[in-house]
């Protein structure tokens, strides 16, 4: 049996070797209409739907990290043969299939709902863009509209699609294919991100550690998950590599110093008087206004390794006054923690 590069793979399904996962699912849904031997009466359509599906399944699990079949201990070669074999197993069950009978599969489902999601957010985000007049007036009146209408004009170019691409709007399917992809690793992996950066933001660089120690810690943890990978430990089979690199060790990171701080006690309070900080200055748009952000400097240069502990979003409540009020305790693995602050007169 012929093994198929990678190459190759990408040029079944027509899409550079730099293609998302997106454009990878979009080329095979339209070949797939195209080569299903249901609608395909050519002699060869049989084996070329094979292929594309094969080679759709290979490319989708190489750029997502996801494998079918756990690695042996022979060789990466022939792991990757194998599970180029299962692949070839599927695809020719989904040949032999009805073409309608073939779209319910979850194979064709799951291509399909990322582009069915992606189809309906654009339409709504145009639609948001052509009536940027509209809410530019109910917020700022005239000077709003102006600039809605400038903005409209400047993203001509996104939201013309909408009418000269045909994009049916589905509202069942569109969310059924919310549900499928709520489902899927990389959801999960997305979700798993967001909540270790608030918790990272929150409450770990609010630990009275220095920059370089939390580094040093989190450099530990990634060796150890490196170990134990190496090792096929059988608490951590579960997760994939991309899982336990980019989502398990992060969270057992945060984990350790959520705890810390969630159970502490012996609160101490500490008053300094301050000044800004004039060496970086820099902006966010909040609740409708900017915001500014900036650092200050203790007195007697205190906690000047602390760099979380002097950088502060709330600039219109430190505006005018020159002392803080830290308020810390002791938590339970024995690293204090800053729980919150004060500005005064």
């Amino acid at each position: 049996m012929t093994t198929n590069s990678i190459d190759t793979y990408y040029e079944i399904l027509g899409v550079s070797s730099n293609a998302t996962v997106d454009e990878i699912k979009r080329a095979y849904r339209q070949k797939a209409k195209e080569l299903h031997p249901d609608k395909n009466k050519c002699p060869n359509a049989h084996e070329e739907f094979i292929l594309l599906s094969e080679a759709y399944e290979c490319l989708t699990n190489i750029k997502t990290g996801k494998t079918k079949v756990q690695q042996p201990t022979t060789s990466y070669a022939e792991w990757q043969e194998q599970s180029r074999e299962q692949a070839r197993q599927r695809a020719r069950e989904y040949a032999e299939m009805q073409y309608e009978e073939f779209k319910k599969t979850d194979h064709y489902k799951n291509s399909q709902a990322a582009i069915t999601v992606m189809e309906h957010l654009y339409f709504f985000s145009s639609i948001f863009c052509i009536l940027s007049p509209l809410w530019g007036y109910l917020f700022k009146e005239w000077a709003g509209f102006g600039m809605g209408l400038l903005f409209a004009f400047l993203s001509v170019q996104y939201w013309a699609g909408i009418f000269t691409e045909k994009i049916t709007l589905n509202f069942s399917s569109f969310f059924q294919s919310l549900v499928l992809i709520v489902k899927t690793r990389t959801f999960r992996y997305a979700v798993i991100t967001i909540i270790n950066l608030i918790i990272l933001f929150r409450f770990t660089l609010n630990t009275q550690l220095t920059f370089y120690s939390l580094a040093f810690i989190l450099l530990a943890l990634y060796g150890l998950t490196y170990l134990a990978f190496n090792f096929k430990i059988s608490a951590i089979k579960m997760f994939s590599k991309v899982g336990l690199f980019l989502c398990f060790t992060p969270s057992v990171f945060n984990f350790i110093f959520l705890t810390n701080f969630l159970f502490s006690s012996n609160p101490t309070t500490e008053v300094y008087s301050f000044v800004h900080e004039q060496r970086w200055y820099s902006s966010r748009y909040s609740r409708g206004r900017y915001e500014k952000i900036a650092y200050i400097d203790l007195e007697k240069n205190k906690y000047e390794e602390y760099d979380w502990f002097r950088m502060f979003f709330d600039f219109d409540a430190m505006k005018d006054k020159s002392e803080i009020t830290y308020k810390f305790e002791d938590g339970l693995l024995g690293l204090r923690v800053l729980k919150h602050y004060d500005f005064t007169h």
